[in-house]
């Protein structure tokens, strides 16, 4: 009998981690062709439109597919071919409690647009060489040929951490890779990045209604981006991955770098 009540007890415990394992925390949208998922412990699963994502998930889409992912909190990520994503962290309370978003980004490209959770605090986006926290915000971010590029379309503000130095900036159009703040994004950077993740040119999109929001379609004024401690981090205005071939000489910098 004590045997089978600790069998019991040990069956319900391995129930509830189950459980919690497999807590929905949004849906897959827009599906083009397939995303397939995987959850901790189970089995590779196929996503369709309407289809759960699951906290922990291991996300990824072939080089002819793509999808967005909805997250209770409102959060929407747009997932571009070939890339591989996992969802760390997903916490969210609708009364106002405790929240939080942590994913990596291993390989591809995303757009991402934040939720409540990332109003409250930092939401954190991972790449193999580099750290992103976006706060109230909507973003680009890659990681292709060993390179992370993001750019800052709106909101509060995004930094990037990597090799012990954070680079923060408000700024609409800010770019950020490995080396830090790299100046504003060129409108070709943008629809690279765009055509990448959508599949369609930004001009296409837009006819869909509201797929290209937070994309500024004008030069951003010209001011400096702000550190953490509210510091100028000085007044450099190049037109990062465009035509400025100043900045073309800098260590590990191509212009087809999304290419």
């Amino acid at each position: 009998m004590r045997n089978l009540g600790v069998f019991a007890a040990t069956a319900w415990m391995a129930l509830a981690a189950t459980q919690i394992q497999a807590q929905q925390i949004g849906v897959a949208a827009s599906i083009e062709r397939a995303m397939r998922a995987t959850a901790p412990g189970q089995s590779e699963r196929r996503l369709s439109d309407g289809a759960d994502v699951i906290a922990d998930d291991r996300i990824s889409t072939g080089s002819d597919e793509r999808g967005q992912l909805l997250f209770l909190d409102e959060t929407t990520l747009s997932v571009a071919p070939s890339s591989q994503i996992v969802l760390d962290r997903f916490i969210y309370d609708p009364n106002g409690g405790s929240s939080g978003f942590a994913m990596q980004l291993t390989t591809g490209a995303l757009r991402f647009v934040g939720g409540t959770t990332s109003e409250a605090q930092e939401a954190i986006i991972k790449t193999p060489t580099a750290t992103l926290g976006i706060r109230g915000s909507s973003a680009l971010v890659s990681f292709i040929g060993g390179r992370t590029v993001a750019v800052f379309l709106m909101g509060d503000r995004m930094c990037i951490s990597t090799g012990g130095q954070e680079t923060c900036s408000s700024r609409q159009g800010a770019v950020f890779t490995e080396d830090g703040y790299v100046g504003r994004a060129s409108p070709e950077l943008i629809a690279s990045m765009l055509t990448r993740i959508d599949g369609q040119a930004p001009s296409q999109l837009a006819s869909r209604g509201g797929a290209t929001a937070g994309v500024i379609a004008a030069t951003p004024p010209r001011r400096s981006p702000v550190s953490t401690r509210g510091r100028n981090m000085g007044a450099a205005d190049v037109d990062a991955f465009g035509r400025n071939d100043g900045y073309r000489g800098i260590s590990g910098f191509s212009d087809n770098v999304l290419q």
